[in-house]
């Protein structure tokens, strides 16, 4: 099962089915992987799916029903980000080196390597331990919870309020971010575009061609932005006090090289967002709703034009009960 929405489905069973494929993905990415920490990467990645389709459902969800499904998938998640964050890290000092090239400012830069490499095997350690099976045992748990995943109106009303909320709070967390310019306001909207980015997977059915474009944008966006943030992560690592990974030096001169990398990622996530958010919030709902009332309506005439002739629904104008109401 895709991660996609199926505008022939009432909403509700659209949802639940999406959700349940999601949880079984997750449980089988982290049982019996070849390497530990790709699965822990697919199961963290399916557990962000989720808390994107809750988020847009939450309109029509009981605000109870809807948090506590997030706080359980975020405490799952929370115990399986050590093993993945330690082996990003470690991706993101080989694609700075990479991408900024040779220079003064890589003596920190192999040291810190050295360093993440040991936290990983330590988290990796604890996955094995009881992190994984303890990631299992919730994702397991909550499956009867998604079985009530409902949303009122059980159409798509529920979900163009919930698409709205969510593109007008990243839209704004946009601008707040580069009128700030502080990693944290920037990981705020990083996480408001991944948001983004699998609500346009889910919503994709409606419009393939259009919202595929969206979904594409917004995934380049976002791994910018998370290059972004990582670089702010090594940053905060060979700042700290009580962390050595070079002289001064060497130091001030990786800090230099990091700024440089900042500057230029920043620039184009700017330019990216000034594109992906031109619209603004009620317009964009709106045209998404009115996308996915027409291919509900293309489905259902599908459906009805595959029914045996010698079916009749109830209020069919075929029958004669129809025509004499």
């Amino acid at each position: 099962m895709s991660y996609r929405l199926d505008p022939a489905m009432p909403m509700s069973e659209a949802l639940r089915r999406v959700a349940f494929a999601e949880l079984e993905l997750a449980h089988n990415a982290l049982h019996t992987p070849p390497e530990r920490h790709s699965g822990v990467h697919s199961a963290r990645k399916c557990l962000k799916r989720l808390r994107s389709l809750l988020l847009l459902a939450r309109p029509g969800m009981p605000e109870p029903a809807f948090s506590m499904l997030m706080e359980r998938l975020a405490l799952i998640a929370k115990g399986l980000a050590p093993a993945r964050d330690a082996a990003a890290l470690i991706d993101a000092t080989e694609k700075l080196e990479k991408e900024t090239g040779p220079g003064p400012g890589l003596g920190p830069l192999h040291s810190l390597r050295a360093w993440l490499h040991k936290r990983r095997h330590a988290a990796e350690q604890n996955l094995e331990q009881s992190a994984a099976s303890d990631a299992m045992h919730g994702l397991l748990a909550l499956r009867p919870s998604f079985a009530g995943l409902a949303v009122y109106p059980d159409d798509f009303r529920s979900l163009a309020k919930g698409l709205r909320q969510c593109y007008r709070a990243t839209r704004a967390a946009f601008y707040h971010a580069f009128t700030s310019e502080r990693d944290e306001e920037l990981h705020e909207w990083r996480k408001g575009v991944q948001h983004h980015w699998r609500q346009m997977q889910l919503l994709a059915p409606c419009w393939p061609s259009e919202l595929s474009a969206r979904v594409e944008a917004a995934r380049s966006l976002s791994q910018i932005l998370g290059d972004d943030h990582d670089i702010s992560l090594l940053i905060r690592l060979v700042s700290t006090p009580t962390m050595t990974f070079g002289t001064q030096e060497e130091t001030a001169a990786f800090l230099k090289r990091c700024r440089r990398r900042h500057k230029a990622l920043r620039k184009e996530a700017q330019k990216q967002g000034e594109r992906l958010f031109a619209e603004r919030a009620r317009p964009f709902a709106e045209r998404i709703e009115t996308y996915w009332q027409i291919a509900a309506g293309d489905a259902a005439l599908a459906k009805a034009e595959k029914r045996p002739d010698n079916v009749v629904v109830f209020g069919d104008p075929r029958t004669s009960r129809a025509s004499s109401n």
